[in-house]
């Protein structure tokens, strides 16, 4: 049996890259194998992974010091590639695809790189870095979420034509009913990667202005990462404890229950003293698909989703009175509430659901159609 496309990245099974499941799975399902090559210190080295894949799979061993593939591994990928009848290769993360793009060339596979999140800006503040995406014009074509990515990209020379905007896409179910609470409280959440480019201590700050002009709101803190400590010490200091609750790191079915469940996403993204930045991100994605209404930033590829007062509420980087004016102002009014969850509902059904992306995707990457599960 032929296998028109593998999906080469990192690692499998990292708790906040579902995105990639998505990709493994569901893109061309029963007709997709799998290759990972993870690094010492990675996540799914270090841990159980979050989840895993039923495609066949070849997993490379991490080894110490984390050295270029030899040429027995690029031999290994060559044979695995060739006994799958592998037309495509789509690698995960442009940082990533430096590693194998020399031995991707010397293959017949056609070649396309996906970026994501700190591939895409971080990266980008070194020059050396910079030279080896120019190199990338050798590739086939390269997918990003947003306009502000792609921008970036032929920033650097690399043509405009090999450059393609996908937006990221989420299930969509059908809109359900504004969520009712019978304790009397606001529940707001936020969720992701406690790292400083998700803005987590600027929703602490504007959650805590807010809540003095309404203490029925309470605060869900999902994730887990270097900021976690200091999360904690600004809730335990202001004394917040009664009205803001951690949940660590949670499986991502139980993420879209909170995100079903609570009345207001919180996404306060800014661009990280490093230059890390988010693109387009799944949470405000997942929150428009669940019918939750999203207070989120004027960020990278977030305007692109969330047009201001229409389908949700944006504000500048770092404003924490701003947000939190505008977390009082969805508070008091259920009806404001309600009108945008249902706008942002019908952007995520018609823009950037799976069904209405992937199509597009298997068009862009002219790989067979087959019936999605």
């Amino acid at each position: 049996m032929s296998y028109p496309l593998c999906v080469l990245t990192p690692e499998i099974g990292i708790i906040s890259e579902t995105f990639i499941q998505w990709d493994i799975e569901h893109l061309l399902p029963g007709r997709t194998v799998t290759v990972a090559d993870p690094p010492p210190n990675g996540e799914s080295v270090r841990k159980a992974p979050a989840w895993d894949i039923s495609t066949p799979a070849l997993r490379f061993a991490p080894e110490p010091g984390d050295p270029e593939p030899s040429p027995a591994r690029q031999a290994q990928l060559r044979a695995f590639l060739t006994d799958h009848r592998v037309d495509l290769v789509l690698v995960e993360f442009l940082d990533f695809a430096d590693r194998w793009f020399d031995c991707l060339k010397d293959t017949s596979v056609r070649i396309w790189l996906r970026g994501h999140g700190a591939d895409l800006s971080t990266r980008l503040a070194d020059p050396g870095r910079r030279e080896t995406y120019r190199r990338y014009r050798d590739a086939h074509g390269i997918l990003v979420p947003c306009h502000t990515a792609a921008r970036r990209l032929t920033g650097l020379g690399l043509p405009a034509d090999r450059i393609h905007v996908i937006p990221n896409h989420v299930d969509v179910p059908e809109l359900r009913a504004t969520a009712a609470h019978h304790d009397g409280l606001l529940h707001c959440l936020t969720a992701g990667r406690l790292v400083p480019k998700k803005g987590h201590l600027h929703t602490l700050a504007a959650f805590q202005q807010a809540l003095a002009t309404d203490d029925r709101l309470v605060l869900d803190i999902v994730g887990t990462g270097p900021l976690d400590e200091d999360l904690r010490h600004y809730v335990d200091h202001h004394r917040l404890t009664n009205h803001v609750r951690f949940h660590g790191p949670l499986p991502h079915h139980e993420v879209l229950a909170m995100i079903r469940r609570c009345d207001i996403l919180l996404h306060h993204a800014v661009t990280a003293a490093d230059g890390d930045r988010e693109t387009q991100p799944l949470i405000i994605l997942e929150a428009l698909a669940a019918g939750t209404p999203v207070i989120a930033t004027y960020h990278e590829g977030i305007p692109e989703v969330i047009t201001n007062g229409v389908n949700g509420l944006l504000v500048t980087e770092r404003a924490e009175q701003e947000m939190a004016e505008a977390i009082a102002r969805l508070a008091r009014s259920p009806a404001e509430r309600t009108r945008l969850a249902t706008e942002g509902w019908r952007t995520a059904h018609t823009a950037h659901s799976h069904h209405h992306v992937r199509p597009a995707l298997l068009s862009l990457l002219d790989l067979p159609e087959t019936t999605a599960p």
